[in-house]
């Protein structure tokens, strides 16, 4: 096998493989990247067997054939190379020739027989489409992805529950069981079907290979595999298996103390405040009274902070606890200038975030005892 490619584009190539390929493993193949010449390119290809990622990068094949190596340090070389053409190519017992400019590497492989085949669908399954402009479900992931549970023993809250409540929508809930974010949007597409967990890296794959797209994409569930395919990279995923929990259960049903509060505002009284709050839980005090809001952290081993937010807010006196960095990830992802409602019931009842003229976004919060 024997190619030249430019720098540039196999560094891009690369890039969608570095977030997939295992860092840590009992199988050295899966810290591996492989690369397939043919006719039309080079196609590169890594998998921890569950996400796959394939992309077809554009090259002067001159042996066609099969390599696989070190994904990480391939890409640190690629990094360090010059401007220009890259050239591949295959030795003896699975080593690897490198030339850029200058620059000669000789790097150890593996036989690219032994590479695990991406995770792909029965054939006679179901399958169900769905079409989600790029943008759309960008924000449906930043939206939720903080929420999800990064608890090894809990799988089924490991990942973005997709479901279509209605036709012609789309919702994508998250929860690590102290918090819970859902946010429902327009999409098109082709049958009802049931939720799917999406997992965690998967979905920070998808969103690393459509950054900066305007496209749609066609998110394809099939035999407990999703699968996508956008400007020549192709990615595939096992879904999460266990059940989701009944998130509406978790939802109250009315929260009648309203408070109104500019997002931007209430994550600086946040983020100060819980610079004295303890490393372990985050806790702060939140203090609804006459249009104010009063924001306060005491830590016995350092001191308190306290700090006053403009708000508007017309009913009875409240008092709540809450984890400041769980109030933070949600404020976070929201535009600074952007104004939000946070509802509660009591001291103990979980509050409920929502954006000011935004019905289809929401999140609740679990209390904290002080």
């Amino acid at each position: 096998m024997e190619f030249s490619i430019e720098r540039d584009e196999l560094l891009h190539g690369l890039q969608l493989t570095q977030g997939i390929v295992e860092r840590r493993t009992t199988i050295p193949i899966l810290a591996n990247v492989l690369l397939e010449s043919s006719p039309e390119g080079v196609i590169l290809s890594a998998t921890d067997q569950e996400v796959g990622v394939r992309r077809l990068c554009a090259a002067d094949v001159k042996a066609t054939g099969a390599l696989t190596t070190a994904a990480r340090k391939l890409f640190e070389i690629v990094r360090e190379c010059p401007e220009g053409p890259i050239t591949l190519k295959t030795l003896d017992n699975n080593w690897i020739s490198v030339v850029a400019g200058k620059s000669r590497f000789r790097i150890v492989g593996l036989d690219p027989k032994e590479f695990p085949a991406m995770p792909a669908p029965r054939g006679n399954d179901e399958r169900v489409s769905v079409t989600i402009p790029a943008a759309v479900f960008r924000e449906m992931v930043s939206r939720t992805i903080f929420a999800v549970s990064l608890d090894e023993t809990r799988l089924n809250l490991g990942g973005i529950f997709l479901e279509r409540p209605e036709a012609g929508s789309i919702r994508a809930v998250a929860t690590d069981g102290h918090r819970l974010s859902m946010i429902t949007r327009p999409v098109t597409g082709t049958g009802q079907g049931e939720g799917v967990i999406l997992p965690r890296k998967g979905v920070n794959e998808i969103s690393k290979v459509i950054e900066g797209s305007d496209e749609d994409i066609v998110l394809t569930i099939q035999g407990g595999i999703a699968h996508t395919a956008q400007g020549g990279v192709e990615l595939a995923m096992r879904l999460v298996e266990g059940e989701f929990p009944d998130y509406r259960g978790v939802v109250p049903k009315s929260s009648p103390r309203v408070m109104t509060v500019g997002a931007g505002d209430l994550f600086a009284a946040l983020r100060r405040v819980s610079v004295v709050s303890s490393e372990r839980n985050r806790g702060v005090r939140m203090r609804i009274e006459n249009d104010r809001l009063e924001v306060s952290s005491m830590n016995p081993d350092f001191g308190e902070a306290v700090e006053e937010v403009a708000v508007r807010y017309d009913s009875e006196p409240v008092s709540v606890g809450f984890n400041a960095r769980y109030l933070m990830d949600v404020l976070a992802v929201l535009p600074g200038d952007a104004e939000v409602e946070m509802s509660f019931n009591d001291d103990v009842s979980p509050g409920v975030v929502r954006t000011v003229g935004d019905a289809d976004f929401l999140y609740v919060v679990m209390p904290m005892r002080f």
